[in-house]
């Protein structure tokens, strides 16, 4: 039973919170992951206040920003499964919710020939990452995306 203010959820229903998180302009791996941990503790935050989200999802570009420059695109880019899922993945078993995160910023199979790929990652309540999205259609020029 929902209490005032609380997402509701139940066995036919999932409680969802869509996350308003600000788009950060980041430069360096470092700055990427200081605002990961950001991302993390607000999920845990957010289940402590909403105990009936069963998901948080995230917007484009909250993890990583977008990058203008290009070498900082490739130095700043990850990979999937990496430390950075390994982060929404721990935060995501510990809270006991469902993820989706923007990682703005994959590593291209032929790194660092090609451009990184603009993904979202779906991770489980167990910490686990169970679906992987490349964005297909970047917006060219704005966006410098290999396509997925």
């Amino acid at each position: 039973m929902s209490r005032h203010g609380d997402i509701s959820s139940s066995a036919d229903t999932v409680g969802v919170c869509v996350f308003q998180y600000p788009m950060p302009r980041l430069h360096t791996t470092e700055e990427v992951f200081e605002n990961a941990k950001k991302i993390c503790d607000i999920v845990k935050g957010v289940k402590t206040g909403l105990p009936g989200m069963d998901l948080i999802v995230f917007p484009e570009y909250s993890t990583m920003g977008i990058m203008y420059d290009r070498q900082e695109m490739f130095d700043t880019a990850c990979q999937i499964p990496g430390d950075l899922t390994d982060m929404f993945g721990a935060a995501c078993k510990e809270a006991g919710v469902w993820g989706v995160f923007s990682l703005t910023g994959e590593q291209h199979e032929e790194h660092p020939k090609k451009n990184p790929y603009n993904t979202l990652v779906l991770i489980n309540d167990q910490g686990e990452i169970v679906q992987k999205y490349r964005k297909i259609l970047p917006w060219t020029p704005v966006e410098g995306w290999s396509p997925g």
